[in-house]
């Protein structure tokens, strides 16, 4: 992949996507109502020596006077053990329209400032081998580090208890290429959606306290240049705790005549104390990759969204994504 100066990439994917709400959506920005805080881990293929790994956090804010979110992320993401990494800041804004008494309609924008680095000092090339072994690489790539600006937008349209979102990242097609070549990244677009059949009569009251029982089926489609994926399952909420299902691939999409769409199976298992919710998720592979043990991949996010104060306020539209039960 060195060698190439024009090679196709894609973007992070996580297995929780719901949790690491503002890289799914800027338009998720502030739908806590409260403040939110999110730290997500993701570890993928870790049997492997070029193992990825993604950290991210987030911190988003509504405000209620302008019917508002604003929302700040930072992502740390390594590929190939730190041969190759990127950083990610990126700031997003929403706006809640409210088109009737139970249908609201949230846009958002976000703007990313991204930094590219290719370590080169680890890599070995044939170049430079010779007949008593490796000798070092006395090649100059050039510029290993590129920096450019990444735009993205999406929007949500919910009830209190379904969820239909749209989003667009790379609508700028950022040059991502560190040998001063022009390799654009491709745009992603994603669909998500679900709805929440609430098995209690207390999931929605006001009251933070309030016990919810819930299941909540969702799914997750996006594409990006020829590449596309599909994530749809099942979550279950039982008062503080979450457990759910889900499968990735598209059964009906043969990649060759032999190669089957199928790439793995999601287990969820969560658990929320007060005002921090904690949740694990596993990928079992189910895709030929899976015969040579890679581990899978392994996701622990950590959401935390402080208990209001008992001032009274406006009630406000809650959006039913999946996570433990609202606390605004």
């Amino acid at each position: 992949m060195l060698f190439s100066l024009d090679s196709p990439a894609q973007d992070i994917q996580f297995s929780q996507f719901y949790a690491a709400a503002l890289y799914q959506n800027p338009a998720f920005a502030g739908t806590t109502h409260n403040v939110r805080a999110i730290l997500h881990q993701r570890i993928q293929w870790p049997k492997l020596n070029s193992k990825y790994m993604t950290s991210l956090l987030s911190v988003d804010k509504y405000f209620a006077n302008a019917r508002s979110g604003a929302g700040l992320m930072f992502i740390k993401d390594y590929q190939g053990g730190t041969n190759i990494s990127s950083t990610e800041i990126g700031a997003m804004y929403s706006y809640e329209i409210y088109l009737n008494s139970r249908y609201t309609f949230r846009p958002g924008l976000q703007l990313n400032y991204v930094t590219r680095y290719v370590n080169y000092a680890d890599a070995r090339f044939p170049h430079g081998h010779n007949d008593d072994g490796f000798q070092g690489n006395y090649i100059d790539y050039g510029n290993s580090r590129v920096h450019f600006a990444d735009v993205s937008t999406g929007g949500i349209f919910y009830s209190d208890k379904l969820w239909i979102g749209f989003s667009a990242h790379h609508i700028n097609t950022p040059n991502q290429s560190v040998f001063g070549e022009v390799t654009d990244l491709p745009a992603k677009f994603a669909f998500t959606g679900g709805y929440k059949f609430l098995l209690s009569n207390s999931g929605f009251k006001t009251t933070y306290d309030q016990k919810e029982v819930s299941i909540t089926p969702t799914a997750h489609y996006k594409f990006q240049g020829k590449a596309d994926q599909l994530d749809i399952g099942i979550y279950g909420v039982y008062d503080q705790l979450k457990a759910g299902f889900w499968y990735r691939g598209i059964p009906v999409k043969k990649l060759k005549q032999d190669l089957h769409n199928n790439e793995s199976l999601i287990f969820l298992v969560g658990w929320k104390y007060q005002s921090y919710a904690i949740s694990y998720s596993y990928d079992f592979g189910i895709s030929k990759l899976a015969t040579i043990r890679t581990g899978g991949a392994h996701e622990i996010n950590l959401t935390i969204i402080p208990k209001p104060s008992h001032k009274k306020h406006k009630p406000m539209r809650r959006l039913p994504c999946p996570r433990f039960r609202d606390t605004d």
